[in-house]
C-alpha cells in the first residue's frame, strides 16, 4: 500500500511538475517578504533598545537606574532633614509674636489727637504683653503688661481688653478707626 501511493505521488509530480514549482515559488516569495518585514522590525526594535540602553553620558540603563536610586535616597533624607526642621522651626514660632494689634485713642476728653495707644503683642499661645503709652499734657507714661494664656493677672483698661481680644482672634494689625 505504501508503494502504491509513492507511485501515485510520483505520478501526481511528473503530470503537475510546473504547477508544483510555482507553488513552491510563491510561498518562498511570501516567506521571503515576511522574513524582510520581521528582520525591518527586529532592527528597529534593536536600535531602540541600544538607544534605552546608552544614557546621555554613554552610560547603560542599569548604571543609570543605580543612579536615579541613589538619588532618590539622598532627597528624600534631605526631605526627612527638612521635615526635621520645619517641625523645629513650628515648636519655635509658638513663643515667636505672631498676633499684632493697636489702637490709638484720647486717653483724657480735653485732649485731642488720639495720641494714647495701647498694642497686644501675643504667641501663638496668646501669651505676651499689652503695651499702653498714656500722653497726657504735662506727662506720659508707658504701662507693660503682661499676658498668659489670653489672660492678664494686671487690671486691663476697656481699649487694652479690646486690643487683647482683637489680637487673640488675629482680627487686623490695627484699628482702622485710629490714623496713625
Amino acid at each position: 500500500m505504501a508503494l502504491n501511493f509513492t507511485n501515485l505521488l510520483h505520478g501526481f509530480f511528473e503530470a503537475n511538475l510546473d504547477k508544483v514549482l510555482m507553488l513552491l515559488t510563491v510561498i518562498s516569495l511570501l516567506s521571503l517578504i515576511v522574513f524582510i518585514a520581521i528582520n525591518v522590525k527586529l532592527n528597529r526594535i534593536a536600535k531602540n533598545y541600544a538607544a534605552l540602553m546608552k544614557g546621555a553620558e554613554g552610560k547603560n540603563l542599569e548604571e543609570m537606574l543605580i543612579e536615579y536610586f541613589q538619588s532618590v535616597k539622598q532627597a528624600m533624607s534631605e526631605v526627612a532633614a527638612v521635615k526635621e526642621r520645619v517641625n523645629i522651626l513650628e515648636k519655635d514660632m509658638l513663643f515667636a509674636v505672631q498676633k499684632v494689634h493697636i489702637k490709638k485713642y484720647n486717653a483724657f476728653a480735653d485732649m485731642g489727637g488720639n495720641l494714647s495707644f495701647s498694642m497686644a503683642l501675643l504667641n501663638g499661645e496668646n501669651s505676651g504683653v499689652i503695651i499702653t503709652g498714656i500722653y497726657g499734657r504735662e506727662e506720659s507714661r508707658v504701662y507693660l503688661k503682661p499676658v498668659v494664656n489670653g489672660d492678664s493677672t494686671c487690671v486691663l483698661s476697656p481699649e487694652e481688653k479690646e486690643v487683647l481680644e482683637k489680637a487673640k482672634t488675629k482680627a487686623g494689625f490695627w484699628d482702622s478707626k485710629s490714623e496713625f
